[in-house]
Formats: structure tokens, C-alpha cells, sequence
């Protein structure tokens, strides 16, 4: 039968790192009476996830294309261009990056993209007294890009490439940016990029910019579903499926219960107490 049930807005986000795991399963127990006493007990995980706090950089990040450059002492220009500067998990990242020779008798070795995965635990302090951090590299890929006799490719002019990764799951291979009073997730894209001078010397550029992982909510519906912490207070986010009704209280004509409205949120309910205590 359907059933609904409120989750207090004070819960933390679910999360998978290094320093520890929160998680979250609702636990259905179903007793039955026969021929002795059957119990059946079913377990289902739900994360509890929330968009990101609605500052500038969240704003930006969600409305604008990504976007980086930079010059290697007057050598070398790079590039990345990409649609968004916020991505959501399980999905294919699309980046093109553009090499530009500002001097010549440089030649282009390879050239890699990886998207890293920073996580601060604020909460506790290592015997230095800093907060312990750790860096994962969540995905890669790299090409060595050749001329017509494979050989490394002579930067005579500018060159262009497209670069994919498959970013993972949250929870089981990366998570979601977020930044609490315990701990704070964060992720930069880096291109990475190998040249050889004229003198026969090999340099290693890297351009970095940060990229936000967010729920594919965040990017597709109004922020209404999944309240930030500042609106915590009045969450009345719901377990909730597609092929199942969430009840109300009042009846329809027909003494039907209908399934338009959710229940009541926390606040409500709380002033029905102190309305039944008066």
C-alpha cells in the first residue's frame, strides 16, 4: 500500500569518502499470521541529496558555458571550451581543448583531460593542526596526437581536440559538491597538455578550471523538490514514486482519500500538537 514520510531537514547530505560514508536505507517490515508467525523485512537505500546553496558561484556555474585560457610564457596558449561549468553524475562530459603556438620549433607530445575530486574533512585536525584533505582522480583520458609519418606533431599552427569523460555515479565513484560544517567537496578539470621546445626540452602544462557535479535536478527543475540548507526548516521533500499516490488527509466526494496534496510538513504538524495541547 503507498505510504509517505517527511525527512527532517537537518540530515546530512549522503556521502562516500575517504575519512567515512553517511548513508540511508528505509527498512520495510511486513508480519503476517498462518501457520506460525511470517516476517518479511525488505531494505532499500535513498540518498538524501540537496542543490547546491544558491550563491554566485552555484548561479554561474549553472548558467554558463565553460570557459578557460591561459598563456605559457608567450609560448603556448590553451583553451578549454565546454556547454556547462556544472555537470551532473553518469554523464558523458564533452570538452574541446585548443592548443596554440605563439612561438615556433615547438612540438605537440599529448594532450590529457582528468577530472579530480577534492574532499576537506573540516571536523578533525591532523597532528600539524590542518584539516586532513584527500585528491582522487574520478576519470581520464589522454591522446598523443601524430603527424602523417607518426611522429609527434610539429606546432606550425593552432590545433584542436575533443576530449570525453565518463563521469561516475554519485556514491559509487564520485560525489556531490558540497560544502557543510564537516566537510567540503569540491572538483576542478584539468587539462594537461606535453610540448618539446626547439632545444629538445619537454614542458608540462596544465590548465585547471572547477567544474560542479550537482543532481540531475538541479539542472533540469526548479529548486522546489529538494530545499537547500537555508530552507531546511520547511523541507517537505517525500519519498515518493512514480507508480504510487501520496495520500492526503481529506476525502474526496466519493470518500475517496485523493492524492493532489502531500502531507503536512513539519511546522504544520507541530502547530496541530500545540492546538490539541491548548
Amino acid at each position: 500500500m503507498p505510504f509517505s514520510f517527511a525527512i527532517p531537514g537537518n540530515l546530512h547530505e549522503s556521502v562516500c569518502t575517504a575519512f567515512g560514508n553517511i548513508g540511508y536505507e528505509i527498512k520495510v517490515t511486513i508480519r503476517s499470521c498462518g501457520f506460525g508467525i511470517n516476517t518479511w523485512v525488505q531494505s532499500l537505500r535513498m540518498p538524501v541529496i540537496r542543490v547546491p546553496e544558491e550563491n554566485i558561484l552555484t548561479a554561474l556555474a549553472l548558467s554558463e558555458a565553460l570557459r578557460a585560457q591561459a598563456d605559457w610564457l608567450g609560448a603556448i596558449e590553451l583553451q578549454m571550451l565546454g556547454d556547462s561549468a556544472a555537470v551532473p553524475d553518469e554523464h558523458r562530459l564533452c570538452v574541446r581543448s585548443i592548443i596554440r603556438p605563439l612561438q615556433k620549433g615547438q612540438t605537440l607530445v599529448d594532450v590529457g583531460l582528468r577530472l579530480i575530486e577534492n574532499t576537506r574533512f573540516k571536523s578533525a585536525m591532523d597532528r600539524f593542526g590542518d584539516s586532513p584533505k584527500s585528491s582522487n582522480v574520478l576519470c581520464q583520458t589522454q591522446i598523443k596526437p601524430r603527424d602523417e609519418s607518426w611522429h609527434a606533431l610539429s606546432l606550425q599552427h593552432e590545433h584542436s581536440f575533443d576530449l570525453e569523460l565518463d563521469i561516475p555515479a554519485a556514491f559509487r565513484g564520485t560525489q556531490y559538491d558540497m560544502d557543510t560544517a564537516r566537510i567540503h567537496i569540491s572538483h576542478e578539470l584539468v587539462l594537461t597538455v606535453t610540448v618539446v621546445d626547439s632545444k629538445q626540452a619537454a614542458h608540462y602544462l596544465r590548465l585547471a578550471v572547477p567544474i560542479q557535479i550537482v543532481p540531475k535536478i538541479a539542472l533540469e527543475t526548479s529548486f522546489a523538490e529538494l530545499p537547500t540548507y537555508g530552507k531546511s526548516s520547511s523541507d517537505r521533500l517525500l519519498l515518493d514514486s512514480s507508480h504510487t499516490a501520496v495520500w492526503a488527509e481529506d476525502e474526496s466526494e466519493d470518500g475517496q482519500h485523493s492524492p493532489l496534496l502531500p502531507p503536512p510538513s513539519y511546522q504544520a504538524m507541530a502547530n496541530i500538537r500545540n492546538s490539541l495541547a491548548v
